[in-house]
């Protein structure tokens, strides 16, 4: 299935949302450029390769640079948060004089200054993934949180049919992705006044944070019906609770964002109702074609939006997962 296929297949996304939840320009489409006729050097840099997303991400970034022919300085800076990590990182990239860089921030605010230090080198900066806060970046390439929340909520909605009790794990506080993800659930379920938010939680993306707040909640609120969660590690402790405790799969609806190995098997068992599937290959891919461009002087969209897919137990098994995740045994050539 191609790239293209892929977008089709999604249909059409709508209004993108900055971390403010303020609509900003309609999405735009990038072509893949012609390979260079010199080796470039790209810097990468994640903010959590522990995280499956992250290393889908960075196989895209690293199989499409080496299709440009491109040389990869990866970089993890290991957590979202850590901020310090990512400055020094940007700061090594410019010190070895790359050519670009590709920048996944763990917050929107992550080194603003040493984005205008590239800048100033000459080194183009194109912004994927996390969005941020500053405005030279380029590309802007990411899937509609917003609506990958709202597609929470219109599946939360359908299976209550409009009525019940709620629970969000909202993801890392301070993060415009997860941010949009949450507002764009309460959007929607807004219109349903029987569906309940009992609590909404913000925690870091961690198996072991879903368990805590999960047990938590079930000592807390007598009857909890579903629960909305930004990331798929969440998820996965919410179920693991949900299974220790006796319940049937189904028996609380569990929706989340993102399709990894341990995902998939909570979703074909039926203990995650629905994964909101992004494309992290592709915007792996879509950076390094916007890198080019950049590279050449030519115009980068802005706005590039990567399909999201919902799979469930009744889908999984028609869903090409190439844009979604590294092939089998694939490990990052970190630096």
């Amino acid at each position: 299935m191609t790239i293209g296929h892929i977008l089709r297949q999604a249909g059409a996304v709508a209004a993108i949302l900055t971390a403010a939840a303020v609509p900003v320009a309609a999405q735009s489409t990038i072509t893949a450029p012609p390979k260079p006729d010199k080796s470039y050097t790209i810097g990468v840099l994640e903010p959590n390769m522990s995280i499956p997303h992250f290393v889908a991400q960075a196989y895209g970034f690293v199989d499409e640079a080496t299709k440009m022919g491109m040389k990869v300085i990866l970089y993890d800076a290991g957590e979202h948060k850590n901020v310090a990590k990512q400055v020094s990182q940007m700061e090594d990239l410019i010190a070895n004089k790359v050519d670009v860089i590709a920048f996944v921030p763990g917050t929107g605010v992550t080194a603003l200054a040493q984005i205008d230090q590239a800048l100033a080198a000459g080194i183009p900066v194109v912004n994927v993934n996390i969005m941020s806060d500053h405005p030279k970046v380029l590309g802007r390439i990411r899937s509609d949180d917003y609506e990958m929340g709202r597609l929470q909520g219109e599946f939360i909605a359908k299976k209550l049919n409009g009525k019940g009790n709620v629970v969000m794990m909202s993801g890392v506080s301070g993060n415009g992705a997860f941010i949009n993800r949450a507002k764009g659930f309460q959007d929607y379920v807004a219109k349903f006044p029987d569906i309940k938010i009992l609590s909404e939680q913000w925690t870091p993306n961690g198996t072991d944070r879903g368990v805590k707040l999960m047990e938590d909640w079930s000592q807390t609120f007598p009857k909890i019906d579903a629960v909305f969660t930004s990331a798929d590690r969440l998820a996965i402790g919410a179920a693991q609770v949900a299974r220790a405790q006796g319940k049937k799969p189904g028996d609380i609806v569990i929706t989340t964002v993102d399709y990894n190995d341990d995902t998939e098997r909570f979703v074909r068992e039926g203990w995650i109702t629905a994964a909101m599937a992004q494309s992290p290959v592709t915007m792996g891919r879509y950076g390094v074609w916007a890198a080019v461009r950049a590279i050449n002087k030519e115009a980068v969209p802005t706005d590039v939006i990567t399909p999201t897919i919902v799979i469930t137990k009744d889908n999984a098994d028609t869903v090409d997962i190439s844009a979604v995740r590294q092939p089998k045994g694939w490990k990052p050539p970190l630096r």
